[in-house]
């Protein structure tokens, strides 16, 4: 469900811009057709809005003249951010977790209402996972968001599930608020938190938060892999809990947190 939006303060070629960069999150590249069956725009406007972002390099056009994005979107998405600094620090300890443990690490973040993943690292021998570097998961059923959750502000957690719901994905899937807020508390006494199969069939989740030094989550960090793989005593998950907060831990130091 969505948040309102007061309209009358949105620009509305501004807007429309803005829904036709959004279009390339889910695909490399455009044609003009395509664009316009997608956004519903008339050729005279889709034009000129892709003229005007084209000609600010914020769009431009391969061999066969289809769209795609262009390098002032790189150097605006490779500003020096928070993020992107704890993409850089964090990368060696992702790779050296996902060696030792065999499962598949994900770096995501909390964007206003979205949990985006903002790094994957995938070992050989694991199962390959949908996931991909910036899209989105279900905050309420996955270790990424619960993580991000438990360690939010009770008015954020609200906020986004007021925004997202509770859909229903597995049987395992948590659907009522009652039960996640008891969730969230879990997830806070222990330090870590699981997805048992809550999004995904099969798939078993452990996430830890990475914390600043003001006590606010950043990021969370979590391993992912097949039921069949991963630990279901309760002792060896928690040891696999521990083990990813030493992993934290280290790069909390290395961004200067502790």
């Amino acid at each position: 469900m969505n948040e309102q939006v007061n309209e009358m303060y949105l620009v509305s070629t501004i807007q429309k811009a803005i829904n036709i960069l959004n279009l390339f999150k889910e695909k490399d590249k455009y044609s003009f057709s395509e664009m316009q069956e997608v956004t519903g725009y008339n050729k005279s406007t889709l034009f000129r809005i892709l003229y005007t972002l084209e000609y600010n390099d914020y769009l431009t056009r391969d061999k066969q003249g289809r769209y795609e994005l262009g390098i002032n979107i790189f150097i605006l998405g490779n500003r020096k951010t928070r993020a992107n600094q704890l993409i850089k620090f964090s990368e060696p300890y992702l790779k050296e977790l996902a060696l030792n443990t065999g499962f598949t690490v994900h770096l995501g973040i909390l964007q206003k209402n979205d949990v985006i993943i903002v790094n994957k690292i995938q070992p050989d021998n694991n199962i390959q996972m949908v996931s991909r570097i910036g899209s989105s998961v279900p905050p309420h059923c996955t270790g990424q968001g619960k993580t991000l959750l438990a360690f939010s502000p009770r008015e954020v957690v609200e906020r986004v599930i007021r925004f997202h719901g509770m859909q229903q994905y597995t049987p395992t899937t948590i659907t009522t608020i009652e039960e996640f807020f008891k969730e969230l508390e879990n997830i806070r006494d222990r330090g870590y938190a699981i997805d048992n199969s809550e999004h995904e069939r099969n798939i078993r989740c452990v996430g830890v938060p990475i914390l600043d030094n003001e006590g606010e989550v950043v990021a969370a960090m979590s391993v992912s892999g097949l039921i069949t793989d991963f630990p279901e005593d309760l002792e060896e998950v928690d040891k696999m809990g521990r083990e990813l907060m030493e992993v934290r831990d280290k790069i909390c130091i290395k961004m200067g947190y502790m």
